[in-house]
Formats: structure tokens, C-alpha cells, sequence
């Protein structure tokens, strides 16, 4: 018998890695998938199209709701919190959903508060570590609330011992691009890593959201330093900035020119596929200085045979093995130090890009997902 699950989203588009890894749950085989989101828009579009039932539970002031977390912002949205809580109970029983798995904070605390008002069971899936000590005690009070709290890496986690009702569930990514790696992108073949390479620059991509924790204006200063140091290198920055972060975008295009890298830094956007997105790079930055959950940036690049330099912090570390699947780097010295690496790989590409794909196969599979998730709910639910 499959598992009824109505998956809650905390917004109506597209706004980061969390909504595609919403797709990805909503695939499992074993689950017959509702969504609920609060408007319609992209997400309901892209499930609809899917042959997935949409259902809108309109969220009111809780949408407005920002971390930092506000008491004011709390109290002013209390009254819709109850209403959509409510509404999402009826609209669970309509259904007859088994479980709610909300894909958000905002989405978490509308569902804890239908399952106390005697609604279904919830699980809450964490996508975002706690980085300061009011958040620690939500992100506590959460698993309280919750059936089962799921987290897409150990980190997210603020402290040092996990509840029973506690787990760890990476992302999963489709492995067909790791089986086949040079097929489906224009990732860089031996030849075109081997050493020197003074007649081109090296081509070095980030892709994803811009915003201030993924840490753009640490790759632009690793940049500088590498071109001081006579690496050639191009960065490509393939992505969007929501409104509230386009000043963000500007200050980044300032930095560029301050550091005279105008021509040496692209933006260039957003991209649809991961074919588009990491076609035409050598390698993949994840500068997220802020430390970041499981950027899926490091499981798709892996994925799709590219090398990957991350930044030592949050689940980057437990995504990459330093110069076993990919490169960590702290600081300009670090990141010159893996692009000079990378740079003269040469065969020794083909042994990474194994190591990669044996890395996406253990740890970041669809399957192995859909497995682990099919646990929670049996054990949720005493199957």
C-alpha cells in the first residue's frame, strides 16, 4: 500500500534547491503524492503537469514571516495561523492523507499546529541550519511538534546528540548523469585539462541562488587573488536574485569592477536543466561561507563528472572528500592551490570523476532517498 502524503510548500515558485528536492520526494514510487502550496504559481503549475493534485491553503500574514524570526511578526500573523492550520486539516481529510510533510519553516509550524489541533501526522523536512540561538530553540521545538523531524545533513542539527524522532536524509539526485557524465553537458575532457593552459582561461561556475550566504563575494576576492597569481580564470555566475537580494547583485557587480575582473566575471542568469546549467564549465565553486545545509550544486556537479571546490562549512563537509571527490578551501590560498590541481588533472580526471559518481551513488541517490523516507513514514505510522 503506497503512502498518502500531502507535501506542503512554503511558497508558490520556484526559489531554490528545496522546491526541485520537493519534486524529487513527490517522485518516490511508493507514495501517492497532494500538494499543497499557498497561491497558485510555478510549483502548482509544474505538479499539475505532472498529474500530481494541487490544493491552495492561502498562509496570509505567516507568509510574511522572515528569519530572523520576529515575536512582532509571529503575533501579527496568529490569527491566520490557526485559520490555515484549519483549512489544511480539511483539506488532508478530503484526501485522506495518511501524512503531512511540510518542506518549510513557515510550512512546519502550519502544520505542527493542525496535527495539535488533531490533525494528520506531520513530518517536518529542515533545509536550513540555525545560526543563531533563537533559531537553535525553534529548530528544537520543531522536533517536539513534529511525528519525525527529517534533515538533509547532520549539521543542520544544533546539538551534539540527535532526538529518536530525529534523522539525517540527504538529497537525492538522478545518477544517469553520473553514469554517462560527458554526454549530457560539455564537461571537460582529459585533454582539456592538461597543462598549460595559457591559451584559455579555466572556466569556473556557481551556480544556484545569489544571495548573500551562498557567498559570491568570496569567490570574486578568491578570483583577484588567483589572477595576482597568474591563474586564468573566468568566472560564470549562473543564477537569480530574488528582489530583497538585488542589491546584493549590484554590490557584486561593483565588487568585480573595483577589482578590475569586469571581464573576468560573467552573469549570466538563469539557466533551465542541468545540461544548460553546468554546460560549458571545467569546474564548479560552492563558496557558501555561511554555512550551508547540502547545496545541491556539489551533488549535481559530482554528478555530472565536473570537479567541485567547496567551502568547509556546514554539509559541504559531509558532501566532499578533499581531494578524493572534490576540493574544500577556506581561503584564496586554498582555492588556488585546487584550481591550480585542477587545472593539470589531465587523465587523472577520470579517477576523480569515478570518485564522484561512486560519492553520488552511496550517498546522494534517488533510490536510497525514497528508501530512507519510506522509513520515516512506516515507522510514523506503525506499518
Amino acid at each position: 500500500m503506497n503512502y498518502r502524503v500531502a507535501f506542503l510548500s512554503p511558497v508558490s515558485f520556484f526559489k531554490g534547491g528545496a522546491e526541485r528536492s520537493l519534486f524529487d520526494l513527490m517522485a518516490n514510487p511508493h507514495v501517492d503524492p497532494l500538494l499543497v502550496v499557498p497561491a497558485e504559481g510555478p510549483v502548482s503549475e509544474q505538479a499539475a503537469s505532472r498529474g500530481i493534485p494541487v490544493e491552495v491553503v492561502d498562509f496570509g500574514q505567516v507568509a510574511a514571516i522572515r528569519r530572523p524570526v520576529r515575536p512582532s511578526s509571529v503575533g501579527a500573523a496568529f490569527g491566520d495561523w490557526f485559520g490555515a492550520a484549519r483549512k489544511l486539516m480539511a483539506v488532508t481529510k478530503r484526501h485522506g492523507a495518511d501524512i503531512v510533510h511540510s518542506n518549510g519553516l513557515k510550512a512546519h509550524c502550519i502544520a505542527g499546529l493542525a496535527r495539535k489541533l488533531g490533525g494528520e501526522a506531520c513530518v517536518f523536512h529542515v533545509r536550513d541550519i540555525a545560526v543563531r540561538g533563537s533559531e537553535r530553540l525553534i529548530w528544537k521545538g520543531l522536533a517536539r511538534s513534529s511525528d519525525h523531524t527529517v534533515l538533509v545533513s547532520r549539521a543542520c542539527w544544533p546539538g551534539e546528540m540527535l532526538p529518536g524522532n530525529v534523522s539525517v536524509v540527504f538529497n537525492g539526485v538522478k545518477q544517469d548523469g553520473a553514469a554517462q557524465p560527458l554526454q549530457s553537458v560539455q564537461a571537460p575532457s582529459a585533454a582539456a585539462l592538461q597543462a598549460p593552459r595559457a591559451h584559455a582561461p579555466l572556466v569556473v561556475g556557481i551556480c544556484g541562488r545569489i544571495h548573500p550566504f551562498k557567498g559570491h563575494h568570496v569567490a570574486i576576492d578568491w578570483l583577484g587573488a588567483a589572477r595576482r597569481r597568474g591563474i586564468d580564470i573566468t568566472l560564470l555566475v549562473r543564477g537569480e536574485a530574488e528582489a530583497e537580494d538585488r542589491p546584493y547583485l549590484e554590490s557584486l557587480k561593483r565588487q568585480a569592477e573595483a577589482l578590475g575582473l569586469a571581464d573576468s566575471v560573467r552573469f549570466e542568469g538563469r539557466f533551465e536543466g542541468l545540461a544548460a546549467i553546468y554546460n560549458g564549465l571545467d569546474a564548479v565553486l560552492v563558496p557558501s561561507e555561511t554555512p550551508d545545509p547540502l547545496p545541491r550544486s556539489v551533488m549535481e556537479a559530482m554528478s555530472m563528472g565536473l570537479p567541485v571546490v567547496g567551502y568547509p562549512a556546514g554539509g559541504i563537509v559531509e558532501m566532499i572528500d578533499h581531494r578524493e571527490n572534490g576540493w574544500l578551501a577556506g581561503d584564496a590560498e586554498a582555492f588556488c592551490a585546487a584550481m591550480e590541481e585542477i587545472s593539470s588533472l589531465g587523465p587523472m580526471l577520470v579517477e576523480l570523476q569515478k570518485s564522484a559518481a561512486r560519492t553520488v551513488a552511496e550517498r546522494f541517490g534517488m533510490e536510497r532517498m525514497h528508501r530512507q523516507v519510506n522509513q520515516v513514514y512506516s515507522t510514523v505510522l506503525g506499518r
